[in-house]
């Protein structure tokens, strides 16, 4: 069978796997924890733009560095980027691909068989210079080419690396020139500072009303309400869509059009449906995941988000569920599949943050723990997941 054959092939089958209402639903008899909460009511979140820079001092740097990539594996390249400041890339060199293609630092456009692969940025060309701040998972890589001007999302160590997949080795040496702005120019940040605007506005009343899990259609609790934004939609599609997650779509026959044009344009698939779930009596508002092309239907990260009739500071309060898909097990309920959530249901959470984070997608962050906090639950399949009880509550930009 032809890679496009294969291709259009699992986008049908995987979304009609996932159309149906699997999304780690949980049992409404199972019981919260009533072990104490350590953590104080509001936790303000310094970000990663704060952590390693202050009003008075910037990286001890050059003002130019000449930098060589080879192999196929993110390289530490020793640089500290700081946000909102800009460089300038140039690349020379090449690459010999195992497959026998030759890519310049603007890489190659990608062919069938290349639909077949995860590439650290699936929106780039095969063999193209790529780079991401900081060794964060969730860090979102962006596109560098032969010649291109970055402005920095966010601060810390500049990563450069070759746009292959684990199956696609290559042999070779690309050049790369990075000039930075002068000093002057750079742009000054105060640590915490960005953090007092949640922490001031955001308690655990915040809360009070608002449900600690969401419900399926059949008014089975399911997976607890655990982040909260602030925002215009506007705000929050945006802020989504930098941090690298993608809209889904809300049907099998959008799934698999969808799928069908991104294949013949050469484009990666990860729009799959979720199923529906509900809160404040009605389905959620919008649907986001991140997950790569080739395991989105197992393996993915994703939420949903719901708009609530209260403002907070004057802002549209959004909250939802966030949660890890890592494989397929059966419902004890049905004898169906089901996907099977991450148990650490945190870090799922915290993997949020950071996305938003290493994107500059929000100005102050904070944890809340509300009067009574969720902190363990079981699944109707049998298995249990884990929760420290707070809820991340980020202010976007």
């Amino acid at each position: 069978m032809s890679p496009i054959c294969c291709r259009l092939m699992g986008v049908i089958l995987l979304a009609t796997a996932v159309s149906a209402p699997i999304s780690g639903q949980t049992s409404s008899g199972s019981q919260q924890s009533q072990a104490p909460i350590a953590h104080p009511p509001v936790e303000p979140i310094v970000s990663m733009r704060d952590r390693n820079t202050t009003a008075s001092t910037q990286p001890q740097r050059k003002r130019s560095y000449s930098l060589s990539l080879t192999g196929t594996d993110w390289t530490d390249t020793g640089v500290t980027v700081v946000a909102g400041e800009t460089a300038d890339f140039t690349s020379t060199g090449s690459y010999a691909l195992g497959d026998g293609r030759s890519s310049s630092p603007d890489g190659l456009d990608r062919g069938w068989r290349d639909m077949l692969r995860v590439f650290p940025l699936n929106s780039a060309k095969v063999g193209e210079v790529v780079g991401r701040v900081s060794d964060v998972g969730a860090s979102v890589p962006f596109s560098v080419g032969a010649k291109n001007q970055v402005t920095f999302p966010t601060s810390g160590r500049l990563f450069l690396r070759v746009n292959l997949s684990s199956d696609l080795s290559g042999n070779g040496t690309y050049k790369v020139q990075v000039k930075f702005a002068a000093a002057s120019k750079t742009p000054q940040t105060t640590p915490q500072a960005a953090s007092a605007p949640v922490s001031g506005v955001v308690s655990p009343e915040t809360f009070a009303d608002i449900p600690r899990r969401v419900v399926d259609q059949t008014h089975h609790e399911g997976d607890m309400v655990n982040y909260a934004l602030l925002g215009s939609e506007e705000q929050v599609r945006a802020a989504f869509k930098a941090a690298g997650w993608v809209a889904v779509d809300k049907t099998v026959e959008d799934a698999v059009l969808h799928g069908l044009l991104s294949t013949l344009n050469h484009e990666a698939y990860t729009e799959m449906p979720m199923s529906t779930l509900y809160l404040f009596g009605r389905p959620q508002d919008l649907s986001f995941a991140r997950g790569d092309p080739l395991m989105v239907a197992a393996e993915r990260h994703h939420l949903r988000v719901w708009q609530t009739d209260k403002s907070v500071g004057g802002l549209p309060l959004w909250v939802g569920s966030a949660t890890h898909d890592i494989g397929f097990e059966k419902d004890q309920r049905n004898g169906n599949v089901t996907h099977k959530i991450d148990p650490k249901i945190d870090d799922e959470r915290d993997y949020l943050l950071q996305s938003f984070d290493a994107t500059g997608g929000f100005s102050s962050a904070a944890y809340v723990t509300p009067a009574d906090p969720l902190t363990t639950a079981r699944t109707a399949t049998g298995g249990s997941f884990y929760s420290d009880g707070r809820i991340l509550v980020m202010e976007l930009k």
